[in-house]
Formats: C-alpha cells, sequence, structure tokens
C-alpha cells in the first residue's frame, strides 16, 4: 500500500496543482484571466498546436537540440572529469577554466555563439552543452578523486595502461557520482536550449512561448512552459531508470 501511495505521489502532486490552479482562476483572484488562462483553456490550445502539428513540431526540434547538447557534455565532462580526478597536471590546467565557468551566467555567452555558430541549431545546442559540462566534469572529477589507489594500482601491475586504468577501473567506480552530475547537467541543458531558444529562434518550444507572448495569446505561452517542464520530467525519469539499472550494486538500491 505504501508503494502504491509512494508512486502514485506525482499523479497526485499534478491533480493539486491543477485543481488550485482551477480554484484561482475560477474565484478571480488574478483578475483579468488573461494574466493566467484556466487549465481548460490552455488544454485546449494545447489540443489545437498539437491538431496543426505544430506542438509537435516544436518538441521534436528541442527534444533534438536538447540530447545534442546533454550527449556531447556527457562525454566531454565525463573525459575531464577523469583527468582532472586522476592528473594532478589536468587538474592544474583545467581547474580555473571549471573554477571559472561553473558559477558564470551562461547566456552571457550566447550572443558571442550566435556570432560564431549563426542563427540556427548549433547555438541553441552550444548554450546547452555549455550549461550542462560544466557539473558533469566537477561531479566526475570529485568521484574519480576518492577512487582507492589500490584499485588502479592493482590494474597498472597486470599491464593495464594509464587510458585504459581510467576507463576500466576509475570509471565504473566513479559511476555513482558521473550519474548524479548527469542529472544536473540534463536539467541544464534542457535550460540552456530553452532560454537560447527564446532569445534567437525561428522552431522549437522557447520560440512557441516567445512567439505566444508576443501575440498576446497566454495559453500558448503556457502551453510552451508546460511542455518543456512535461519533456523535463520524462527525460530525467529516465534517468532515473538508467541509474537504478547501472547502479543495481549500490545501497541506496538494493531493495529495487
Amino acid at each position: 500500500m505504501t508503494r502504491l501511495i509512494w508512486r502514485a505521489g506525482p499523479l497526485l502532486t499534478l491533480a493539486a496543482v491543477i485543481a488550485a490552479w482551477h480554484v484561482v482562476v475560477a474565484r478571480g483572484w488574478l483578475g483579468n484571466p488573461f494574466v493566467l488562462p484556466g487549465p481548460g483553456a490552455v488544454a485546449q490550445r494545447a489540443g489545437d498546436l498539437w491538431s496543426d502539428g505544430s506542438l509537435l513540431r516544436d518538441l521534436r526540434i528541442t527534444l533534438g537540440r536538447v540530447l545534442a547538447a546533454f550527449g556531447l557534455a556527457l562525454c566531454a565532462g565525463t573525459v575531464a572529469g577523469l583527468a582532472m580526478g586522476r592528473s594532478e597536471t589536468a587538474r592544474a590546467a583545467l581547474r580555473p577554466l571549471v573554477g571559472l565557468g561553473f558559477p558564470a551566467p551562461k547566456i552571457a555567452m550566447f550572443p558571442a555563439l550566435v556570432i560564431l555558430l549563426g542563427l540556427g541549431t548549433a547555438s541553441k545546442v552550444a548554450l546547452g552543452f555549455a550549461e550542462a559540462v560544466f557539473p558533469i566534469t566537477a561531479a566526475v572529477a570529485a568521484a574519480a578523486s576518492r577512487v582507492p589507489e589500490r584499485l588502479t594500482w592493482s590494474a597498472e601491475s597486470m599491464g593495464s595502461s594509464r587510458s585504459s586504468v581510467a576507463f576500466r577501473v576509475v570509471l565504473p567506480s566513479a559511476l555513482p557520482g558521473l550519474l548524479a552530475g548527469a542529472r544536473v547537467g540534463l536539467i541544464g541543458a534542457i535550460i540552456g536550449v530553452y532560454v537560447g531558444e527564446m532569445v534567437v529562434s525561428s522552431d522549437g518550444l522557447g520560440h512557441a512561448m516567445v512567439a505566444g507572448w508576443r501575440q498576446l495569446d497566454t495559453a500558448q505561452l503556457y502551453v510552451s512552459v508546460a511542455a518543456v517542464s512535461v519533456l523535463g520530467f520524462v527525460l530525467d525519469g529516465l534517468l532515473l531508470l538508467a541509474r537504478r539499472r547501472l547502479l543495481r550494486w549500490a545501497p541506496e538500491n538494493a531493495s529495487g
């Protein structure tokens, strides 16, 4: 019974939010419903956008950009993090870059990215990459630095090269930290792509949100926000599922 309630928790929370939203609009607590259309109006607008294909098209475009940004950040962050965690030279070279880039507002770089990469998909992927790569790098570096030396010494004594030790010994040991950083990086990729589409784009969910705002179609605005929220929720759920499967041996996953 407890497990059933736990699994139904997200649906119950969503139902409570929608119910509160309906009450706020129905009672007119925000005045003009133009400011916040009711859930029925937003759902109807979502149905219209789905019927004409524009919502599905924008969803596919944003999803493709997010996956590209996240995939590139995962590869680059893993390699850089392993190097920082296991090599003093790499740590000295990369730590200033990560230390400066992690807290910096990435949107400030977007005009330069647009100049370098153009108005199309590449600049949005680059901004998503910039948002995602630093938390992944930091998490992998921290996890890799905590791998017991006896494991690497044992592998090296059996003739394994340093690169082989990094990917066959250190990386599996650092996997919990990597996946924790990947979860943060995934959200960063979604935010970066969506913001990039809001600033300069002719497609994607971010563009749909700005188009709704400019056309005074607030229902479309909320459809875009809801769509990117659902996209993030689904991708995060898939990442958590992958984490449970990859870390079946971990104590927190022992109960299934």
